[in-house]
This record gives C-alpha cells, structure tokens and sequence, in this order.
C-alpha cells in the first residue's frame, strides 16, 4: 500500500507542476471583462447603382461618415501559460456617427435609425506577458477574428478583423488582477447593399469603401481559476 500512494503521488507530480511554474507564477483558466472609451476614425465610402435601372435625379457618388467617440465592453475566457496567454474574446464597441454627408449628386432618401455605429466582434487573443519580480506585469497582444458592422441605416456586414494592445496588469493577491490598456482595432473595408446588380434588380446604392479602425482605452478585471 505504501509503495501504491508513492507510485500515485509520482504520477501527479507533473500535473501539479504544470499549475505554477518556476517564478511562482500561476497557470491555468481565467475570465476576463474590460470596459473602456472607444473612438472611431471616419469613413470615406463610394456610392455605386445599378446600370440597368433608370434614375431620375443623379445620385451621390461618395458618402462620408463622421464618427466620434463612445462605449467598448469585452469578455473573455482564455488560459495562462507561463510567460503567455491565449484566449477567445466577444468585444462590443458603440461609436457615436456625428454627422453624415454625400458628394456628387442627390443623397439618399433612406431615414437613418441608428445614432451609433455598432460593432460586434468574435476575436482570438494571444498575450506576451513581461513576467518580472513585482506585482505589475505590463503586457503586449495581438487577436483575429470577425466582426459585423452596423451602420446608421440598419445595413450590416461582416468583415475579418484584427486588433493590437498593449497594457499593464496588476495582481491583487489570491487570483485577482485589475489592468488597464490601449487596444487598436482594424476591419478589412465595410460594404453593404446589393453584391452585384442585375437587371430588374434594386436600383442600390451599393457602399463600398474603407475599413472600420478605433481604438479603445479600457480596465481590466480578471480573475484566474
């Protein structure tokens, strides 16, 4: 029996190993939440119709959008290694549209029903964490993933997404942490309406055009398990 229990406490002590490592850091599961001010860089748009249908009133050929600041949240569950972390992350950005103007023709007739642009992304995170001797662990990260980007019409699109950080964590005993950081967020141009006009089809406008990039100062809460 005493040869049994030394066998078995043998056996854990690699799993045991791999709940802390050599620093005395923890490893293992975590949540994350984050809420902070986003501010959102304008969109230059071009307008294009469909060929085959005739239009009265020359329409705009170009849409600006000027948008201003507002709410980003986030939540995450992720892992953390010894000197890294990976984690999935849903992040939520509400940007305030301060003012929309068209180029070169007749603007739209299409009423605006939203006063923010809406972001909602699915991202995949990977930390580099500056492990050191104090309490405070300034970090760096990069994610990609999806987002879908909602604009003052109701249009929506889904783009892919990435976005870069950098921030400081730290540890306030036991297995909680408070941070802050600087996140930079960038899709792949933004389009809506119709992909391709055919005849008989909707006249448009079809938008195309520039990326949705913010960026977001945000506080940290995490908790390791």
């Amino acid at each position: 029996m005493q040869r049994l229990l030394i066998a078995s406490l043998a056996a854990c002590a690699p799993f045991a190993a791999a709940a802390q490592d050599d620093s005395g850091r923890q490893t293992g599961v975590y949540l994350r939440g984050a809420g902070g001010a986003a501010f959102g860089e304008n969109l230059n748009q071009d307008l294009s119709y469909n060929p085959d249908v005739a239009i009265a009133i020359t329409p705009a050929s170009a849409k600006a959008t000027e948008l201003g600041d507002g709410l980003a949240l986030s939540a995450a569950i992720g892992f953390q290694y010894a000197n890294t972390r990976t984690e999935l992350e849903y992040r939520r950005m509400e940007v305030s549209i301060d003012g929309v103007s068209y180029a070169g023709g007749a603007a739209p007739g299409t009423p605006a029903i939203n006063d923010d642009l809406l972001v909602q992304a699915l991202m995949s995170n990977v930390y580099f964490d500056l492990v050191n001797s104090s309490a405070f662990t300034p970090y760096v990260g990069v994610g990609v993933g999806g987002a879908r980007v909602e604009n003052e019409l109701g249009e929506r699109d889904a783009a892919f997404a990435y976005q870069g950080r950098v921030g400081v964590e730290v540890a306030l005993g036991g297995k909680f942490s408070l941070g802050a950081e600087y996140v930079y967020f960038r899709t792949l141009d933004v389009e809506y309406g119709p992909k391709d006009f055919a005849p008989g089809g909707p006249a448009g406008p079809r938008t195309d055009g520039e990326p949705f990039v913010s960026s977001s100062v945000m506080g940290t809460v995490r908790v390791l398990f």
